[in-house]
């Protein structure tokens, strides 16, 4: 009986999902958005065949980005046989954040100005868990209605970084956060610095130059200059 009763659960559920899907948040090439059967939450799906694990890579990802409260809460992940509709649920941020550019489609905005600074901070502490995410197009960073505090959604084009490449996304991430600054002189001779101890195999020193110029980005609230 409790199998049954399952079975038929899982249906309803099923349902609703499917119903919700036709009516999407957002879609794109990959993946679809839609309303959980959840209060509070949504649901991302993937379009195609997940069989390399990219959803639940992308998950685990934003997880860590969620613990550091700059993404999503991941509610759960549900993969299925062949990888084919795979998702990820996850906390409904929409009533507090909002894109840059409201009414707009907002993936032909990229940030700027004060919004670029905090969004470079943000990847710059992402990239210091060892966190790269690239594809920050207005459409995939939203804004808190109130601060204007950045929330990073869509983990998709997101992996791990170690090594020489860690140091690299660090050093990129401050370097932009510098140009949106105004400080451009600064972002090139601290890009070069970096590079420069990296080309020589220098990875550490590399990673304490990239560090130093990080937190001096972390200090910066606007741009200093037009």
């Amino acid at each position: 009986m409790r199998k049954a009763a399952d079975l038929i659960n899982e249906y309803f559920r099923e349902t609703t999902l499917s119903n919700n899907r036709a009516d999407p948040i957002g879609a794109g090439a990959n993946a679809v958005v839609y309303q959980s059967d959840i209060p509070g939450n949504v649901m991302k799906q993937s379009h195609r065949d997940d069989t390399y694990g990219d959803i639940e890579r992308e998950a685990n990802l934003q997880a860590i980005a969620a613990e550091m409260g700059i993404a999503p809460r991941v509610a759960g992940l549900e993969t299925f046989p062949g990888g084919i509709g795979n998702r990820i649920e996850m906390a409904d941020v929409r009533d507090n954040f909002e894109t840059s550019v409201p009414g707009k489609d907002a993936q032909f905005f990229d940030p700027e100005g004060r919004d670029a600074i905090r969004v470079n901070q943000q990847l710059g502490q992402l990239a210091l868990k060892g966190v790269r995410l690239e594809d920050r197009h207005g459409a995939n960073v939203l804004y808190n209605k109130m601060t204007g505090r950045p929330m990073q959604i869509d983990f998709g084009i997101a992996g791990r970084v170690k090594g020489s490449e860690q140091v690299a996304t660090l050093a990129n991430a401050t370097a932009e956060g510098f140009e949106a600054a105004g400080l451009k002189d600064i972002a090139d001779i601290y890009r070069a610095t970096v590079m420069d101890f990296l080309e020589g195999g220098q990875v550490a020193e590399a990673m304490d130059v990239a560090k130093q110029g990080f937190s001096r980005l972390q200090k910066i609230k606007t741009p200093l200059a037009n």
